[in-house]
């Protein structure tokens, strides 16, 4: 009989990647046990309330594709929905939600109290078990120990975490919480890379003592879709607004007065953070020239009163925060309900990392979130679905889920961290893909949901529903591919459309194509469009819109593809194509790559860099003639 201590996997850590591994596990049918130092914290959103964004909203629809839970979640507690960039490209639009901070963790809590093969336990891990050399389980703060063939180790901020105010330091995961100090210690002697890290938050207010009345309020897009496909309810709580001010010059001059009393200024913060979401006093330090900074005001909740001031995150003392925070419009009465902090944690060097996030110190302990060195919650969620797939895959022996650049974000993300490393706090951008436009928000399920199904992530009857409509998208694009309307007929029943009066007639995917065009007016001709739902107008409108574009970017993953291990010599060193990107050739010339395929995985070159690179590369080896 197997003993209640023992399982199939063992989860630690119950933030965004500890539950979506934890989730994907038992839905795989695997005996799973998630431990967590807090219940009262699961899914936390201890930074900015908000799920989605450019880069991350692509992310959110590809843990909904893959079986995950975020989007649904999101969906349910949303207080402000947005639509991003809806005035350029569909590549780069995404969704933003702000979330009720409570309720998204309450909402994640009981999908996984409700989960089978599911058990939570909330207690500190202070070591991994190993028996006869083999990692086979974890041992707690109480001297239990919990025995899996397979273990995924999703921390966060809490490896050996320190909270910085000012000059004041102490050990926490994050605010009220402890850090995780013996398990980083246990991580060190078994030799894995450690590194590093630092991030932070800024203060929040009591929204009752902020004048809203002279500041720019941002309403949310009702028409925005769901991020899910699989959302019961599209929110259960009103909307909310959000609202910007900036700071001035007066704000400056008190955080600049005070540079000596930043724990991350005067030095006392060791850890790296990112380059694209500093602090407060390094945003100064670092460019102190510039006149302003925004600051967005955004809810923490539908029924809450405190207001997170995204844009400044600080390491500064209390009272210096509050010194700044009174010099901002429409905050001169603020009262501060809960400080800024910086925290800098331990991180494991994501090279030691296989593409399945299994450690290659270490057999069948995976990795997922911020120990591998990204930052946001949504990077997190992604790479615990697919830790949780692949530790499913482990246990099963069945094959790993790898994915590449060209099949999703997440993919991209796992194969730049894990290949090219990291040196700061990473995060997903559009810019990071060459083949962005392949990857859009709404065509998550096409590119994975095969993936997760196969591995018993999804269910059948979630698939079924994906297969009949893509068959449905297929057949109205067809049929708006061949229905042709007469000059004369477009003047009579899409007289919109008949202002610049065609010689020949157009069929409806023509007329679509124009820029003011949207799909829902051809619902007269085919009636299957009033049956699609939002994500689906959206990804049909891409489809037909961009139709020349997509096949273009086609052919160049193709040549991507067969050019690969195409070497690079010192005579293309020697002439990069001119129309490249000064930021392109300066990173190529740095790293100098051996090969094409290395090429374009170097951050920061773009699309149209890549093209030029492949067609430099293809005129070259055209000119050299066939090799004997």
């Amino acid at each position: 009989m197997k003993s209640t201590n023992e399982f199939q996997v063992i989860v630690v850590g119950a933030g965004h990647a500890g539950c979506e591994a934890a989730l994907a596990t038992s839905r795989m049918g695997l005996q799973t046990l998630l431990l967590t130092i807090n219940l009262d914290t699961v899914a936390a959103l201890p930074c900015n309330p908000s799920i989605g964004g450019q880069g991350k909203g692509q992310l959110v629809r590809e843990v909904d594709a893959l079986g995950g839970e975020m989007a649904v979640v999101a969906d349910e507690t949303s207080i402000q929905r947005r639509r991003l960039n809806t005035r350029k490209g569909i590549a780069v639009q995404a969704n933003r939600f702000q979330s009720d901070k409570e309720a998204y963790s309450r909402r994640m809590l009981q999908s996984l109290m409700l989960q089978p093969n599911l058990k939570l336990l909330q207690a500190l891990v202070t070591d991994l078990y190993f028996h006869n050399g083999t990692l086979s389980g974890v041992k707690t703060v109480s001297g239990q120990i919990w025995l899996a063939p397979a273990v995924i180790l999703t921390t966060g901020t809490f490896l050996r975490g320190k909270i910085h105010i000012g000059d004041v330091s102490f050990a926490a995961g994050r605010a009220g919480e402890p850090a995780a100090v013996e398990l980083g210690i246990s991580l060190e002697k078994l030799g894995l890379p450690l590194m590093r890290f630092k991030t932070g938050t800024p203060p929040r207010v009591d929204a009752a003592t902020v004048d809203f009345s002279g500041l720019e309020k941002q309403e949310e897009d009702p028409e925005t879709a769901p991020f899910s496909l699989w959302s019961r309810h599209e929110s259960l709580f009103p909307a909310k607004p959000c609202y910007i001010t900036r700071t001035t010059a007066e704000t400056h001059r008190v955080i600049k007065e005070n540079f000596g009393r930043s724990a991350l200024i005067a030095g006392l913060i060791t850890g790296t953070g990112a380059r694209y979401c500093p602090s407060i006093e390094d945003k100064l330090n670092k460019f102190p020239d510039k006149e302003t900074h925004k600051v967005f005001l955004e809810p923490e909740g539908a029924f809450s009163q405190e207001i997170y001031l995204q844009g400044l995150s600080t390491s500064l003392p209390e009272d210096v925060q509050e010194a700044y925070v009174a010099t901002l419009p429409g905050l001169e009465h603020a009262r501060i309900t809960r400080p800024g902090y910086g925290i800098e944690y331990d991180i494991v060097d994501p090279v030691d990392l296989f593409p399945t996030l299994m450690s290659k110190s270490v057999p069948n302990l995976f990795l997922a979130g911020q120990i591998n060195g990204t930052s946001g919650y949504e990077e997190a969620a992604a790479q615990g679905i697919l830790a949780g797939i692949n530790a499913g895959a482990a246990v099963r022996g069945i094959s790993p889920l790898v994915l590449d650049s060209g099949q999703s974000y997440l993919g991209l993300m796992v194969e730049e961290i894990t290949t090219l490393g990291i040196t700061e706090p990473y995060r997903v951008f559009t810019s990071r893909s060459p083949f962005r436009l392949n990857l859009r928000m709404t065509n998550a399920e096409e590119r994975l949901s095969e993936h997760a199904f196969s591995r018993g992530a999804l269910p059948a009857e979630k698939m079924s529903y994906i297969e009949r409509r893509l068959e449905r998208f297929n057949e109205i694009q067809r049929q708006l591919e061949e229905i042709k309307l007469t000059p004369a007929q477009l003047s009579e029943k899409l007289p919109q459309f008949a202002t610049l009066l065609p010689a020949s007639s157009l069929t409806l995917a023509q007329l679509l194509r124009r820029p003011e065009a949207g799909l829902t007016e051809f619902a007269g001709f085919v009636p299957e469009i009033g049956e699609l739902d939002r994500i689906g107008v959206l990804e049909l409108e891409a489809r037909v819109k961009y139709s020349g574009y997509l096949e273009q970017q086609n052919r160049e993953f193709s040549l991507r593809e067969s050019m690969q291990a195409e070497q690079l010599d010192e005579a293309f060193f020697a002439d990069i194509p001119a129309a490249i990107s000064k930021e392109a050739r300066m990173k190529i010339l740095a790293v100098r790559p051996a090969t094409v395929g290395a090429l374009a995985k170097i951050p920061g070159v773009r699309a149209s860099d890549l093209a030029l690179v492949l067609m430099s590369v293809k005129k070259r080896r055209q000119a050299k003639g066939p090799t004997l």
